[in-house]
């Protein structure tokens, strides 16, 4: 099936909404345990501005996945330093979407003189922590059982990648 990432708008609010929550009710992918309101589709715009905020389409024009690079930190002490988060719908994986995400991030973060991405991840999301091992992350930091979600405590996974 052929995809296409176009920039993410205003338009995608309910579409992205309800992917997000898909992974906060049945996943590690996303820290959140209970459902959130689309309040927090502003969040993603906002924090992603100046940077990316993708979504991944079918060739009908059906939102099936988004992702978002947006700095690590507001110190400008770590401009250099981005951090970046894919959600794409299981059904939808596997088919190279995320390494197309990545791509794009890479060239939109060398155009801005960032040297490094980060990625935070639950170590229970080992297919995560594997996608990133492939394209050249490493893990940089673990924060020990820091999370609680579904019963199970996780830890939180830094993975970082040198442009």
């Amino acid at each position: 099936m052929p995809y296409k990432l176009k920039k993410m708008t205003n338009a995608d609010r309910m579409a992205v909404m309800k992917i997000f929550n898909h992974f906060v009710e049945n996943s590690f992918a996303a820290y959140n345990d209970t459902r959130v309101s689309d309040g927090i589709f502003d969040h993603f715009l906002n924090i992603s501005k100046g940077y990316l905020a993708l979504t991944v389409r079918t060739e009908t024009d059906q939102v099936v996945g988004f992702a978002m690079m947006r700095p690590f930190h507001p110190a400008n002490s770590f401009r250099k330093t981005l951090e970046v988060g894919y959600f794409i719908m299981p059904e939808h994986t596997g088919q190279g979407l995320g390494s197309q995400i990545l791509e794009r991030f890479i060239k939109k973060a060398k155009a801005l003189g960032v040297e490094i991405l980060l990625a935070s991840i639950s170590s229970l999301n080992e297919k995560s922590i594997r996608f990133h091992l492939k394209h050249g992350f490493v893990e940089c930091g673990r924060f020990k059982g820091i999370g609680i979600k579904k019963g199970q405590k996780f830890d939180m996974v830094w993975m970082q990648k040198n442009l």
